[in-house]
């Protein structure tokens, strides 16, 4: 990849980018999956800034309640309908004042984080229409991927179902291995090559797969490379897959 492609990516694809800067798919799903890193950390950071308001917002609001009773309190001794001496009214007043300075502090950290949240809006927002430009340039393709394949695993012996969705180059989709293991797939499919990551939904990104489409058009094979170092299992191997015949609809 170009050196100024790379820096684009790494700087976060600065205001005056254009997508059409990026020529090659290669840069354009480099680019893509970038700003997706960056959105998934955005939306983080927005989830953890809601709730961290709420909390705060909570604890503003239960201050505010015990600065109403404070005041009734010494309402109550000041107009002789409570019992309190000159010192009981002292103690409620500085009750009073160090409630009202709790009070201030959590209004000013609410207004702060909500600050951080209208800034996270705009930055999401930003991110997802530079992610829909760039996906905009990406060449067609027929998707030829999306449906059920069934796949077959060497030397393991493995077999289960990969369920895939191809929207132009990007792939995505679910598993479902023989054992229990299921997870999510995501990659990409350019001149026929299909490269596939396969997570798994417990050991996280277990394994990378290869390959290359058949002239038939319903044939996958390639190699697979696993990331799980378990005792005596194998850690490569090559894959075939084959896709389901659809059903016609009546």
């Amino acid at each position: 990849m170009k050196r100024a492609a790379v820096m684009i990516i790494l700087l976060g694809l600065s205001p005056g980018f254009r997508a059409q800067d990026l020529k090659r798919p290669e840069e354009q799903l480099a680019a893509i999956y970038s700003l997706k890193v960056q959105l998934e950390i955005e939306q983080r950071r927005l989830d953890e800034s809601l709730q961290r308001h709420s909390e705060q917002a909570r604890a503003r609001e239960d201050a505010r309640g015990r600065l109403h009773r404070l005041y009734d309190d010494l309402d109550a001794m000041v107009e002789g309908r409570a019992e309190g001496d000159a010192a009981l009214i002292l103690a409620r007043e500085q009750d009073i004042q160090k409630t009202e300075q709790e009070i201030e502090v959590l209004s000013g950290e609410t207004r702060r984080i909500r600050e951080a949240i209208r800034d996270a809006h705009a930055r999401i927002e930003l991110l997802g229409d530079r992610i829909g430009r760039l996906r905009k340039t990406l060449p067609s393709d027929t998707e030829s991927l999306t449906g059920s394949w069934d796949v077959h695993y060497l030397p393991s012996g493995d077999k289960g179902v990969f369920m895939l969705r191809q929207s132009g180059t990007l792939l995505a989709g679910e598993y479902t291995l023989e054992g229990g293991w299921k997870g999510s797939l995501q990659g990409t499919f350019v001149d026929g090559k299909v490269l596939l990551h396969r997570i798994d939904s417990k050991l996280g990104r277990s394994s990378d797969l290869e390959g290359m489409l058949a002239p038939d058009g319903r044939t996958l094979r390639g190699n697979w490379q696993s990331f799980i170092l378990s005792g005596g299992q194998p850690t490569n191997g090559s894959w075939i897959a084959r896709k389901r015949q659809e059903r016609a609809e009546p």
